[in-house]
Parts: C-alpha cells; structure tokens; sequence
C-alpha cells in the first residue's frame, strides 16, 4: 500500500468541508484506489438555535460501521469510497430527490455505487448505449451496471431525468454562473434565477459562495426536470426524444435556406446580427470567415467567403436547426418603418446600462437583456464590453421598435436633447 498526498484527492474528487480524506491507500497490483472519508459533524454556536431542516447535511451521522461504494475510476484504477458517515435513511426503491441532491461522492445506505458514478451510467444509458458497453466505457462490471440501470427505471418519473444530471463538482454550473456557457432557455423562472446568481456573484457587498449557488441552481433543475427537456439536452449534450417524428418532419420542410443572394449572409458575416449560437464549429468558421471576409477587396473573394459560409449551413443543417430557425424568423420578419436612433457615441445608451430608473420598461427581453449585459460590465469594466453593450441594446430597439414605441420616444427625447 502507497499513500499519496490527501488533498490531492479531495481537489479531483471534488471534497470539501465538512467533507475531507482520512485516508488514501493504493493497490498498485489490483489497481484500486481506496479512500476513506471523514466528516465534521456542524454544531450550532447556541443550542437552542435549530438547524436549517432542508439541509441534506443534517441527514448525514455517524452509523457505527463503514459504508464501501464503488465510484467512477481514476484513470485505470477502480476507486472506493469508504465512510462512516451517510444518510441511513435513503433506502427506497428507485432515486428520490434527496440521493440526487447528496454530494457526488457518497452513495445511498442500500447500494454499492456513488451517486456520481450512476449519473455517468444514467447519461450513457440515455443515449443508447446496452449495458455492456456501459461496463466496458467505465470499467465496472457489467451487473453493476444492470444494477444501476434497474434502480433509475424504478424512479419517480418526475425525478428520472435528474439521474443524468451533472453533479454539483462539474464545471458547467460554474460556467454558467459566471456567464461563460450561454443555456438557451425559455423559462422565465429559470431565466431570473440565473441572472440573480450572477448579479449575487459579483456583487461585492454579498457574500455568497459559489457552492451554494450551484446548489440552488442545481436544485432547481432536479425539482423542475420534467420541464426543461431542451435544457438538460444542452448541459447533457443530449437530444430532445419528446418530440414526435411527425413534429421533427414538418419543422424541417418549414425551414428554407436562403439563397446566396439573400442580404442575410450578408448581415451574418458583418455581424449585424447574431444568433446567440452554442454550436463551437460554427463560431470558430464564422471567425474565420468574418477575417477572410474583412481583409479582402476583391468582390469574387467576398462573394465565395459568403458561399462557403451557406454551404457550411446546408452541409450542417441537421446541427444547426434552431440557428436555421432564427435565420428564417429574420427572413419572414415583415419590414418596417425604422425611426433614426441616436448615433452609438450618445451618452442615451450608456446611462441606459447604468440606470435601471432612467427608461422603464415592460418588455420582458428587453429587461433579461440588460440585466445580462449589467453584469458583463460589473465582472469586465473594459471600454469595449462597453462598447459592445451599448451596440446590442441599440440593436435590440432597433429590431422591435414596434413593441417599443415608449422606450424609443424617450431615447430620442434623451438623444437629440444635448
């Protein structure tokens, strides 16, 4: 047995307090990595004074006998978690919502697996792949994974989905804190929250952890899961399986590639307009040919640029479907009489972006949208996010001004004035 450094294993496992490694042994023959946790029981300054109920940590004593589950591996290494400590009382059949709300790293008091490792199992089950594969991807038995299989179909419908959901350690709900992956949503409940935990972060006069934001924001998606299909898709990378082939058939015959000539591309490659695209191939060719497209006179080579960059659409459309969607929205978008907005330079748009009081407004985009790009300039004070704050909102005034007739007179009140 070798023992290696402890809070290197904490770091990759993602522990932290009250959590902590006791112990780490290897077995270099067997290849298995053994780690006993240990945990720091939270007792309140006064007694009288009671804990939190919904806390999933007020679950969690000590039984008496150590607990073994088998985790996800460490490179070609098997891992165990081993702790005294665990919630006792998860022992139902199927996964409730308080197991899919306990840490990563522990399991449930009836079974022998963590909670991290049967989400892998659920997100490669989802996307079809047969239990032995499964086995062989992570290298686990095949019957554990039979197992696991067994214990998500007897879920809850309403919690089934959240099987597969990242646990809390995962990067993406950091990246979506702090704005660096963009989810595409809907829901306007899901939307506010959001911008609350981001505004929350970066606020200096609040103290909050990001652990406990990611644990609101995760909790939401669990409670929630049978409503955010195209979310989970996103932050899962699966595909949305609800919709009937019927539906996918009839939005594909509606969707229509615009042809070479169509001032679209035109407007695509200048960046006039921007679909908010997640999709990494397209923005990285959209890079590209935007520098092509600006760094050349000669009209054959723009025309060809602009060519490829259709042909890159119809080549992809499979992958690119809600990106065809916005281009036709754009396309059938009926033309209007657009009033003449104060220049970008106006000292109108940046007062618009410091003072919420200044133009009120009922347009819920319009309000999702500034408080985004508030909090773009209170994490970077850069004089081109600025810059480019100042361009979207205008923008956005620009493309709907027919439900901002009251906005916009007060802007052009406010513009024109000096």
């Amino acid at each position: 047995m070798v023992k290696q450094p402890k809070h290197y294993f904490e770091a990759i496992l993602g522990i932290n307090a009250p959590w902590s490694v006791q112990d780490v042994a290897i077995d270099e023959k067997n290849r298995v990595i053994q780690i006993e946790l240990s945990y720091q029981v939270e007792k309140s300054r006064f007694s009288f004074f009671s804990k939190n109920p919904d806390n999933n940590n007020n679950r969690i004593s000590d039984a008496g006998f150590a607990k073994r589950w088998m985790h996800t591996g460490l490179g070609n290494y098997n891992c165990h978690i081993i702790s005294n400590f665990y919630d006792q009382s998860m022992s139902g059949s199927g996964i409730g919502k308080e197991s899919l709300l306990q840490p990563g790293f522990l399991g449930d008091a009836n079974r022998n697996y963590t909670h991290e490792l049967r989400q892998q199992v659920a997100l490669f089950h989802i996307r079809g792949l047969t239990p032995d594969a499964i086995a062989n991807t992570l290298h686990i038995e095949q019957p554990l994974v039979e197992e696991i299989i067994g214990d998500i179909e007897k879920t809850p419908e309403s919690y089934r989905m959240a099987t597969c959901l990242p646990m809390e350690s995962d990067p993406i709900w950091e990246s979506m804190i702090y704005d660096k992956f963009h989810l595409r949503t809907q829901l306007f409940s899901l939307k506010l929250l959001l911008s609350k935990l981001k505004l929350t972060m970066i606020d200096p006069k609040v103290e909050t952890k990001l652990s406990d934001s990611v644990t609101e924001l995760r909790k939401f998606f669990i409670s929630h899961a049978n409503s955010l299909d195209a979310e989970f898709s996103q932050i899962c990378a699966l595909s949305t399986k609800k919709q009937s082939v019927e539906e996918r058939r009839s939005t594909v015959t509606k969707l229509v590639l615009p042809s070479l000539k169509n001032s679209i591309w035109l407007k695509l490659i200048s960046a006039k307009i921007d679909l908010g695209s997640n999709n990494m191939p397209l923005n990285l060719f959209l890079v590209r040919s935007r520098h092509a497209f600006q760094n050349t006179q000669d009209n054959n080579v723009r025309v060809e640029v602009l060519n490829q960059l259709r042909e890159f659409f119809r080549k992809n459309a499979r992958n690119l479907k809600q990106e065809l969607i916005q281009i036709n929205q754009i396309m059938n978008a009926p033309e209007e009489h657009q009033v003449s907005l104060p220049d970008e330079r106006s000292d109108v748009w940046k007062r618009i972006l410091k003072d919420d009081t200044f133009i009120p407004s009922a347009h819920i985009a319009y309000k999702l949208l500034l408080s985004n790009l508030r909090s773009q300039i209170l994490m970077n004070p850069d004089p081109v996010v600025e810059l480019n704050a100042v361009r979207r909102v205008r923008d956005f005034m620009k493309h709907n001004q027919r439900f901002m007739q009251q906005e916009l007179r007060m802007v052009i009140n406010n513009g024109y004035s000096n």
